[in-house]
């Protein structure tokens, strides 16, 4: 078996995970959801920045903020998660898969590059 993620969980990462279980916070409030955001926004400079319940719920949401609606398509790369296609999908969108580089485990970028249509470019503005 050949493993996509392997976890890295040290003492400091189950101190934490005990201490938001103790605390009754372990969902969509507490201080370490603030103490995250608060840091991601420096992070990466904005002044807004939000946790979500999970990752497919994080796509869906950045793809209705840039404006994905019915009839659009959107690449995915084709080793994914189901997760991505259904983000897409909850748009009305179409999920267009693309092969991956088998060495990079990354979208083909040569293969990228046949699979882009207008309902795709649409978006070009807010993709760079």
């Amino acid at each position: 078996m050949i493993p996509v993620s392997e976890p890295d969980i040290g003492e400091r990462e189950i101190e934490y995970v005990d201490d938001a279980v103790r605390s009754g916070w372990v969902s969509s409030h507490g201080e370490y959801i603030s103490k995250f955001e608060k840091g991601f926004r420096s992070y990466i400079g904005t002044e807004y920045g939000l946790t979500t319940s999970n990752g497919t719920t994080a796509l869906h949401l950045a793809l209705s903020a840039i404006g994905i609606k019915e009839g659009d398509e959107v690449i995915v790369p084709d080793l994914t998660f189901i997760s991505p296609v259904n983000a897409v999908l909850y748009n009305r969108a179409v999920p267009v898969l693309c092969d991956i580089d088998r060495d990079s485990w990354c979208i083909d970028t040569e293969k990228l590059e046949r699979l882009i249509t207008k309902k795709i470019l649409r978006h070009r503005n807010i993709i760079t």
